[in-house]
């Protein structure tokens, strides 16, 4: 019987064979993902499973992120892209690393090892926390600013007949450029959301229609914000993950793509899964998008996993990105 139902199939193909019909072939492979096209891609592979990590334990997340990103500070081989990401992690991770880069040049928080500041010694007689008072050894006239100087000694008064020497022409301001420009205004309003883009484009496999890679660009907002809508609440980051050139998102994402966060500031930790919005480029290209309760503080995140389009289902390489949340 087996033996019937064998001979059967051959025959059948050896038919549809000399009929002229030929197998179809299959896909081509997506192209391979390299250093070129991604040259920040050991970085991300390294330090987006760090955020994980970090975000399991976030007692330790900042000595786990600063020791990912410090095997890349030593490593003369790695690409300049990857020691660039893994140098903006340190700045960001080490203590007060985001409330460092609001100071002015020059100027620093005091860290591990600083003097600590001179006591305040009260007037005698004063109550502390109710008299307004000047600490010990402060002169008053001198509590707002040196001490008025003495005025000048007048000029001596010309000998008689003597000719007055010529007033000195005053001094002539320099012409206007010609081409000069006034400086350009502000980009933001008072009403823009603070958006800070990730540190490096993410990138997807096969992900076009024609089986070519596709570049992705992630952003966070830190809330209160209008976009992306309904909007982050204070105290709330939204994450939008747009995969440029890809069609329109699959109304049911197949597997998830994922953002996995930690709050540097509150030891806070969590993962929210990116899903399509309405509001968001509904006809392509494929944009997810989140709203994660991170609360205020130094946000370190991470965003990985599958892409579904209406044609297509690809995975993403990890990128990483930081977000500070007023």
């Amino acid at each position: 019987m087996f033996a019937a139902i064998a001979s059967a199939g051959l025959a059948s193909c050896g038919a549809l064979a000399a009929a002229g019909v030929s197998w179809a072939d299959p896909s081509p492979p997506p192209q391979p993902i390299d250093a070129v096209q991604a040259p920040a891609m050991a970085a991300m592979q390294q330090l987006g499973p760090a955020v994980q990590q970090a975000a399991a334990n976030p007692s330790s997340a900042a000595s786990l992120l600063m020791a990912a990103a410090s095997a890349f500070a030593g490593n003369s081989a790695a690409p300049d892209a990857s020691k660039q990401v893994a140098s903006s992690v340190s700045q960001f991770v080490q203590p007060a690393g985001a409330l460092t880069q609001l100071l002015p040049a020059g100027a620093s928080l005091p860290g591990p090892g600083s003097p600590p500041p001179e006591a305040h010694v009260p007037a005698p007689g004063a109550i502390p926390g109710t008299d307004a008072h000047l600490p010990l050894g402060i002169d008053p006239a001198h509590a707002v600013g040196p001490a008025p100087e003495a005025a000048p000694a007048a000029a001596p008064a010309p000998a008689p007949g003597a000719a007055p020497d010529p007033a000195p022409s005053p001094a002539t301001a320099p012409p206007a450029a010609s081409g000069a420009a006034a400086a350009p205004a502000a980009a933001f309003g008072p009403d823009s959301p603070p958006t800070q883009e990730f540190m490096y484009p993410s990138i997807g496999n096969g992900c076009l229609k024609d089986g070519g890679n596709s570049l992705a660009t992630a952003i966070s907002v830190a809330g209160p914000a209008p976009i992306p809508k309904p909007g982050p609440a204070k105290g709330q980051t939204a994450y939008v993950f747009t995969a440029v050139g890809t069609a329109a998102p699959a109304p049911e994402q197949k597997l998830p793509l994922n953002v996995t966060w930690v709050n540097l500031t509150t030891g806070k930790s969590g993962s929210a899964t990116l899903k399509p919005n309405p509001d968001i480029n509904p006809n392509g290209p494929t944009t997810l998008v989140a709203i994660a309760d991170t609360g205020s503080g130094s946000i370190m995140s991470t965003i990985f996993g599958q892409v579904t389009t209406v044609d297509k289902q690809c995975t993403f390489m990890p990128t990483i990105g930081s977000t500070v949340v007023p």
